[in-house]
């Protein structure tokens, strides 16, 4: 019983207060009465939406794994700078650790964060492994913090702007799939909280039994 209701409340994660939760109806948010943050969204539609996101975030990920982010040219000649190469490279240098290292954090993590996300998206969609679909979203919660794409790309910006003026630079397709992945991920982890994605999965497999 305790474990019943404590599912009807929801805190606030900016002043921390209490609240009942209630089904939505007319309106698409709800906030808090004390500071006026939201606490959570209408389910309607998100699904779909979110299925959407999902597979279009995925797409953009393996274009910006597979081509040129930047193409430098020193010396006359052209190098392409690929997400593989990067750790490819730290690893032909025997930086071992580092290389490791920023394969999980720039392409491994996300790749499979992204991947869960899709995953589950999918389970919801055809109402199939409510067990399965929990776990995954506890694997989500703890994978997020650790996607480090965004810092990749910002480390990528501030290098070549200390490249202008030594070597001819063009911005590859893989650069704007990946601004576009990372604006993608954003939108997703913002609009669509896990908070949203666990009552949406006790609506749809309750829903089902």
């Amino acid at each position: 019983m305790n474990e019943i209701l404590l599912d009807k409340l929801v805190i606030c994660n900016k002043c921390h207060s209490l609240h009942r939760k209630i089904k939505l109806k007319d309106a698409k948010t709800a906030y808090c009465d004390v500071c006026e943050n939201t606490l959570y969204h209408s389910h309607k539609g998100m699904l779909k939406s979110a299925l959407a996101l999902s597979i279009t975030t995925m797409i953009v990920f393996v274009i910006a794994s597979s081509f040129a982010i930047v193409k430098i040219e020193m010396n006359g000649i052209w190098h392409d700078l690929t997400l593989p190469f990067v750790f490819v490279t730290l690893f032909k240098e025997e930086f071992f650790v580092v290389g490791l290292i920023v394969s999980f954090l720039i392409f491994i993590i996300p790749m499979v964060h992204i991947l869960l996300y899709t995953t589950v998206m999918f389970f919801f969609y055809f109402k199939i492994n409510k067990k399965v679909v929990g776990d995954l979203l506890i694997a989500i919660a703890k994978l997020k913090p650790w996607n480090m794409t965004e810092i990749f790309l910002i480390s990528v910006l501030v290098a070549l702007i200390k490249l202008i003026g030594y070597a001819q630079i063009e911005l590859g397709i893989s650069f704007w799939a990946l601004v576009v992945f990372i604006i993608l991920d954003i939108y997703l982890s913002k609009e669509i909280k896990l908070l949203d994605l666990w009552d949406l999965r006790d609506e749809i497999y309750h829903e089902k039994t």
